[in-house]
């Protein structure tokens, strides 16, 4: 097999602006050459980094920041002559290095030749398809994620969260290689910060899976909503859940370029820990570095928001002890519910899992079998789920996240109505909804779809219920917490 070859430099950068601080000016353009024959072309980076696996950020001669390629590093090259681009998965290019570089070669990884043409570009790799069109200007290439949660690199952001796009005609001599997101910097000061969020309005999208729009004049790429497709306003960070962020050190998130109508939230462990009013953080440019500085919780924060994610196996959630399952329906309406605890940050989180009064059978529990996958199942109509209460603190906000119930045809066409209650009933009996806890009617067959409960005279240290007065099924819930 003949192998295609691609020769990448990835020199210095300069860090953009931070908060408060006077707006980015954009590096110079990375140049390439192309050297001409059907096997091999070289490029050239010049003005920025070429993001790559762990993201080694160091510091050049000039006391600027640097980035390297390292083994096993893999790009996507996409060729106008390709068939089928709308469903190409791009030709595997890999290279092989012993230590990490500012250079690198290249070569091609699969079993098919990389066709002579207008050719784009996308790093990370990615085997799954993207839908490439060389048929108008910006060329377009879909598919390109900026994931609404990345794990933390330190002194680095995370490989797969920052992607870049490049674009060079058949008869061209410049390939450049550009960061189609921008980075948010911060450092933590305090030792026991395992997890955060970043977050603004829904209005601004900051995460997701975008198509990536190259112009092929100026070669710098932007990230465009299309139709199909999930995007956020929020972006979820940690390492592994588990392990502390390290003090003084540099960490990275990977956002959307964007301007922004709302103030961006910054959540530590959940907790609120700063605010970055719009006016000051206007415009987050392609290629930016914004530093956020050094985060700290405060005595008593403004706000809780706490992310539970159901869609883990319980195993990974610790304690799990005394969660119902699909193969194990604990009784769960013996003396108003049973509490199961859900560890989150490093702290021990208790949800009451309860049926209406005098019911048997068919409970609600954490599906662990199930084709859907892990979520909280409300397998029959009068169902609770209780939410943690917090001393001091009174749940003003759910947001839910349906997933489907299960693969029956009946459940296909079921609308749930799922509410937020203050009480356990008798089965058929009302139980009393909390003002803003209306019942809200859940799309049949849902999937991935959010539900928000803004809520008023709640009270402090108090459990309130998820109620499904019909059945249905929860991937998520982001409870949101304010002192009293």
């Amino acid at each position: 097999m003949k192998q295609n070859t691609l020769l990448l430099f990835a020199t210095a950068f300069a860090l953009a602006a931070c908060v408060a601080e006077p707006a980015p000016e954009n590096p110079a353009a990375p140049k390439a050459e192309f050297i001409p024959g059907p096997t091999s072309f070289s490029v050239y980076a010049e003005g920025e980094p070429v993001p790559v696996p762990k993201a080694v950020i160091g510091q050049n001669g000039n006391n600027k920041p640097q980035t390297f390629w390292e083994d096993g590093d893999a790009i996507s090259v996409y060729s106008s002559k390709d068939t089928d681009l709308s469903a190409a998965a791009g030709h595997k290019f890999v290279t092989h290095l012993s230590a990490n570089a500012t250079s690198a070669t290249f070569e091609l990884a699969d079993e098919n030749p990389l066709p002579a043409g207008n050719y784009l570009a996308t790093y990370p790799y990615r085997s799954a398809a993207r839908g490439v069109n060389f048929s108008v200007d910006p060329y377009r290439v879909a598919a390109v994620d900026v994931p609404n949660s990345q794990t933390l690199v330190a002194g680095s952001f995370d490989r797969k969260a920052n992607p870049a796009v490049a674009y060079m005609a058949s008869d061209g001599t410049s390939m450049p290689f550009k960061n189609a997101a921008a980075l948010l910097k911060f450092r933590v000061g305090e030792s026991n910060i395992v997890a955060g969020r970043i977050e603004v309005d829904p209005a601004d999208i900051i995460s997701g899976r975008f198509r990536a729009d190259v112009n092929t004049t100026t070669y710098e790429p932007v990230l465009t909503t299309y139709s199909d497709q999930s995007y956020y306003n929020f972006i979820n960070f940690k390492i592994d859940g588990t392990t502390a962020l390290a003090t003084g050190t540099d960490y990275y998130v990977a956002v959307r370029p964007t301007t922004l109508t709302s103030d961006l939230k910054i959540y530590l462990n959940g907790n609120l820990v700063k605010t970055i009013n719009a006016s000051q953080l206007p415009s987050i440019a392609r290629n930016g570095i914004y530093n956020l500085g050094t985060l700290t919780t405060p005595s008593q924060p403004t706000e809780k928001k706490l992310f539970f994610d159901f869609t883990v196996n319980q195993a990974d959630v610790d304690p799990t002890e005394g969660w119902p399952t699909e193969k194990d329906q604990a009784a769960t309406n013996a003396s108003g519910g049973l509490p199961c605890t859900y560890n989150l940050y490093g702290v021990p989180y208790v949800f009451t899992l309860a049926d209406c009064s005098g019911a048997s059978g068919r409970r609600i529990f954490w599906s662990n079998t199930n084709t859907y996958g892990h979520r909280i199942v409300f397998f029959a109509a009068e169902r609770y789920l209780g939410t943690p209460a917090i001393d001091g603190y009174k749940l003003v906000h759910v947001r839910a996240t349906s997933s489907r119930m299960d693969n029956t045809t009946a459940s296909e066409t079921l609308e749930p109505k799922i509410g937020i209650v203050s009480n356990i009933v008798a089965s058929k009996a009302t139980p009393t909804y909390v003002t803003g806890g209306e019942l809200q009617t859940w799309a049949a067959g849902n999937n991935h779809e959010a539900y928000d409960y803004e809520l008023s005279g709640t009270a402090d240290n108090t459990v309130y219920y998820l109620y499904a007065k019909v059945k249905g099924a929860v991937q998520t819930l982001t409870l949101t917490y304010v002192p009293i």
